[in-house]
């Protein structure tokens, strides 16, 4: 196995590390809208029903875990296009299978190579 694609790897095992995290702020998140709808409806002001489902909490929490998430996922994409190059697939046919546009995928080819990940 390549450099690369045991890069590749490690960049995948972090993306589903960060993919179950988010999964699990993702579901917390779900509870808290479910508590506060309830309060709302029961008749607290939204503010104290915001308040005992922490939502400032909950939505710092889902913009980091969306931000990480983010990050794993461009960082799969960048080794993806270098073990690509390795192995002597054309970037445009990456892209396309990867379902994204040649524009996109020929911004990530440049940054995988300057990167050289």
């Amino acid at each position: 196995m390549s450099r690369k694609s045991k890069q590749l790897a490690r960049d995948m095992s972090a993306l589903i590390e960060r993919s179950g995290d988010l999964r699990s702020v993702l579901l917390r998140y779900e509870r808290g809208s479910v508590e506060v709808t309830g309060r709302v409806e029961r008749g607290d002001t939204l503010a104290d029903a915001l308040e005992a489902a922490k939502g400032p909490i909950r939505r710092r929490e889902v913009t980091e875990a969306l931000d990480k998430f983010e990050a794993a996922r461009h960082q799969v994409r960048l080794s993806m296009f270098s073990l690509a190059s390795e192995q002597g697939t054309s970037m445009s046919e990456l892209g396309r299978r990867l379902g994204i546009s040649r524009q996109l995928a020929s911004r990530l080819a440049a940054e995988a190579e300057k990167t050289n990940t």
